[in-house]
């Protein structure tokens, strides 16, 4: 099954398919699990005529009334809602259980519903192009969204191995005409691109939003001197927006609900790949024995199995995955005791004190549970492990509690800048689908929005 690219070009939308002059051939999307080929998009040759788009679009979006925009936004929420036809292609390439899939799309799908109240006031700072990495399906389509809520177009390279959750989005864009311009290309040979598409960025004053490691937004931004300097030296410019941190944790204090908290775990590790699901599981020692006891009660009843299955609660990886999954559990079995699981696609429940594995990421559910004494430690040792990361934080921490004065003591310090983390979450999973406190939602509007709309 073939896709296209889809530029704004000559004041319309047009298409560019695999077997176009202007793409180098194919790129093969595989199924996650046994790398059979689900589809093929275009290897996009240049990224000329999506930069003039994006400037285009960038004009034309702007320079419709905020109501128009308002409309548009919302009849995107309703389609968004039913268009229901990209869920197994995301699911089968991204490895995310189908149900989960069709829930996320609802998710975006009402808030953009409620755009009259997130559209902000002041024009767009300039287009946005972005390079993301799909760990949940949530990720693309929810960066695209923040984009034209900032007023900016938004130009996305579609991830290499799930390209569909943004596809889906300018997909619609055509029926409805919003700012979205969607092109891939192979990033090894067409490395280039990411380059062009930057410094059209830099000349623009818009932002460049890239995820991967701290280097990489360097190599781009740089290019031009990475010869002459070591560019790791440099500070990443202010037109990128670099998501480069990860980690979650989680903390359940002796006044929670245990049923509730475990419940939070176990959605926390919905999409397992995601950067910020909680490698830290910290609970109070008076309740622990009875957290880790409803924990296993739900693991054991969960389905692993086949991703198009809507009884599938946690995916079945390969071999071949098993082994990075197998990294973590090496280095958590050595702070700890399996409790439940262990063996290849069983998720697992470790019981310990733990330390180099709170900086890894498992892929997979694995629910590292250490026992709390004191809540002072247990922040001392986020603000230890968060040290090591490229942005000096975690991304989200979940706080189980019925303790609000405790909840609004973790905000204060982490305005304060002594609780090292994006996004705090009360009685909710660090895999927060609620755009209002997910932490890209955060990131994003520091950069996109005016400051009222930070931590709205």
């Amino acid at each position: 099954m073939d896709f296209k690219n889809i530029i704004f070009y000559n004041n319309k939308f047009v298409d560019i398919t695999p077997d176009s002059r202007e793409s180098n051939g194919i790129l093969e999307i595989k199924d996650y699990l046994d790398g059979g080929t689900v589809a093929c998009f275009p290897d996009l040759r240049s990224v000329s005529k999506a930069m003039g788009g994006a400037r285009n679009l960038q004009k034309r979006w702007n320079g419709l009334s905020r109501d128009d925009r308002i409309d548009m936004l919302m009849q995107t929420g309703e389609r968004l809602i039913r268009k229901s036809e990209y869920d197994e292609l995301i699911s089968s390439s991204g490895g995310f259980p189908i149900r989960y899939v069709e829930e996320t799309r609802k998710v975006l799908g009402n808030y953009l519903k409620s755009s009259e109240g997130l559209l902000q006031e002041n024009p767009g700072r300039g287009p946005v192009a972005a390079a993301t990495s799909v760990t949940a399906p949530i990720v693309q389509p929810f960066v695209i969204v923040e984009a034209l809520l900032g007023n900016c177009s938004i130009t996305i390279k579609g991830d290499g191995k799930e390209p569909f959750s943004a596809y889906m989005l300018a997909d619609i864009s055509i029926e409805i005409g919003l700012p979205i311009q969607f092109i891939t290309y192979k990033t090894g040979r067409n490395g280039s691109l990411s380059n062009d598409l930057y410094n059209m960025i830099e000349m623009n004053g818009g932002y460049f939003i890239l995820m991967g490691d701290p280097y990489t937004p360097k190599k781009i931004a740089y290019n031009n001197i990475m010869d002459k300097i070591d560019v790791r030296s440099l500070p990443i410019p202010r037109h990128m927006i670099a998501f480069t941190s990860h980690g979650g944790a989680m903390i359940g204090d002796d006044s929670c609900d245990i049923e509730e908290a475990a419940k939070g775990a176990i959605d926390s590790f919905k999409f397992p790949r995601a950067c910020k699901v909680p490698t830290g599981i910290f609970v109070s020692d008076s309740i622990v024995d009875e957290f880790i006891e409803e924990l296993c009660k739900i693991v054991q009843a969960q389905k692993t199995g086949d991703v198009l299955s809507r009884d599938t609660d946690v995916a079945e990886v390969s071999e071949g995955h098993w082994i990075i999954v197998d990294d973590f559990l090496r280095s958590a079995k050595s702070s700890g005791e399996v409790v439940c699981g262990g063996k290849m696609n069983q998720p697992t429940i470790i019981r310990g004190n733990f330390y180099s594995s709170l900086s890894m990421e498992p892929q997979f559910p694995v629910y590292c549970v250490e026992g709390m004494e004191d809540m002072n430690q247990i922040i001392k040792k986020i603000n230890q492990y968060s040290a090591n990361l490229a942005k000096g934080k975690i991304l989200d921490l979940s706080l189980y509690s019925k303790n609000a004065d405790l909840f609004h003591k973790l905000c204060q310090l982490r305005r304060a800048g002594s609780l090292n983390v994006y996004s705090l979450h009360l009685n909710l999973p660090t895999l927060s689908q609620n755009p209002n406190t997910a932490h890209e939602g955060i990131i994003l509007r520091e950069f996109l929005s005016e400051p009222n709309f930070i931590d709205r």
